[in-house]
């Protein structure tokens, strides 16, 4: 199993915390980029030779970003901003591909068509961009039902890669809370996931904790994993603040192997 750590554990202010960890474990990153921070804009800048050839991925910003607004809209202009900085740091760095979210933000029965529509709108004109940059783009499964911002159930979100190039990254951790059958979601994307984000809850609240400290089936998505995806790179993506020790992590990662 390849292995991957999501930067979104350590502050903005502690992100060398992450290249330390990223080197004692002797995996790659994934960055999660917070452009409202200056403490991150700092650690880019300050740190990019040291990322190159260590950082695998970049997730799309979170913050302030949605891609379920219109154009002409300042949220799409606010947003396009955010996503083109995010691709030309992750090919200054030399990152293998981005994360992209359809949307952030709440849905609503009323807004839901429209949304939809305007993120799958998106997506196209973000493909174009990533080709620009050479970097391909995963599209991830958003939202989480406590939060009201889940645009794509589980039907929904697999009947959607059979309209778009993109491969997929998948979830657990947002799959498991949501109630998918994961099996199922694992066996009809087989061929198109890429990645997977890794992480344990309660089963209804998006508690990114470590492997182990929540109610997912490991030895199921184990199963898995190992009959249709083996060659997907696992990103383990803990809470921020998050109290680990790299020790703490290297046992979530061999469960894992195990």
């Amino acid at each position: 199993m390849k292995f991957v750590l999501s930067s979104i554990m350590f502050p903005s202010n502690q992100l060398n915390r992450a290249i330390e960890f990223a080197t004692e474990l002797n995996i790659e990153l994934e960055i999660f980029p917070r452009w409202h921070i200056d403490a991150f804009c700092r650690f880019i800048k300050e740190r990019s030779s040291d990322l190159r050839g260590l950082v695998n991925s970049f997730h799309e910003p979170y913050h302030l970003c949605d891609h379920s607004f219109p154009r002409g809209t300042k949220e799409f202009d606010q947003t396009m901003a955010l996503c083109r900085k995010t691709f030309e740091a992750a090919a200054d760095i030399g990152a293998k591909n981005i994360v992209f979210h359809h949307n952030n933000r709440p849905v609503t029965p009323e807004s839901k068509e429209d949304m939809i529509a305007y993120s799958c709108e998106n997506l196209h004109g973000m493909n174009e961009i990533a080709k620009e940059y050479g970097i391909p783009y995963l599209v991830e499964n958003a939202g989480v039902l406590p939060w009201n911002n889940v645009l794509f159930d589980e039907d929904s979100f697999i009947s959607l890669f059979n309209g778009i190039p993109n491969d997929c990254l998948l979830d657990i951790g947002h799959a498991h809370c949501n109630g998918w059958d994961i099996p199922r979601v694992i066996t009809a994307l087989k061929d198109r996931i890429v990645a997977y984000h890794i992480h344990d809850n309660d089963g209804t609240s998006d508690e990114h904790k470590l492997i182990g400290e929540g109610t997912l089936q490991l030895e199921q998505f184990k199963e898995c994993f190992k009959q249709h995806t083996p060659d997907a790179t696992i990103i383990l993506e803990y809470a921020e603040g998050t109290e680990a020790m790299a020790a703490d992590l290297k046992r979530g990662m061999e469960q894992l192997c195990m």
